[in-house]
């Protein structure tokens, strides 16, 4: 059996460090709001605003971890299948979306040398170098 493009539940995860993006495909939704375990499930707390082609989206800050949520569309409670995984709920599945760890790269930079200290380098070096001829 094959199911048409209207027929289908779309729904799309990002996440982009600590910014996590949820999509969720409802065209004929009137209202589609988020929630889990980042709100306590209040539903209606985080709507989502109406994008284009029937699209829902919102995005959000979250801190590491692993979080179950759901998508409410006019009342409705629905299930992201392609999150990053789904788990047993109270009143059904629940789709789960992981934040990695922050990862910290390293950044070497060259800090120059205040004109002060060269000066102070160059006469130490001469100094040297008076001193050198001296005693040779």
């Amino acid at each position: 059996m094959t199911l048409l493009a209207e027929e289908r539940d779309f729904t799309m995860v990002t996440v982009d460090g600590e910014w996590v993006e949820f999509k969720f495909y409802r065209p004929q939704a009137s209202r589609v709001s988020l929630a889990g375990d980042f709100n306590e499930w209040r539903n209606g707390e985080l709507p989502m605003v109406k994008a284009d082609e029937g699209y829902w989206m919102t995005k959000m800050r979250l801190p590491t971890g692993e979080f179950k949520f759901r998508y409410c569309a006019d009342g409705e409670w629905f299930t992201d299948y392609a999150a990053f995984g789904v788990e047993p709920g109270r009143f059904g599945m629940d789709s789960v979306v992981r934040v990695p760890p922050k990862t910290f790269h390293p950044v070497l930079q060259t800090i120059p040398k205040p004109a002060a200290c060269s000066d102070a380098v160059r006469r130490l070096d001469n100094a040297s170098s008076v001193l050198s001829r001296a005693i040779a």
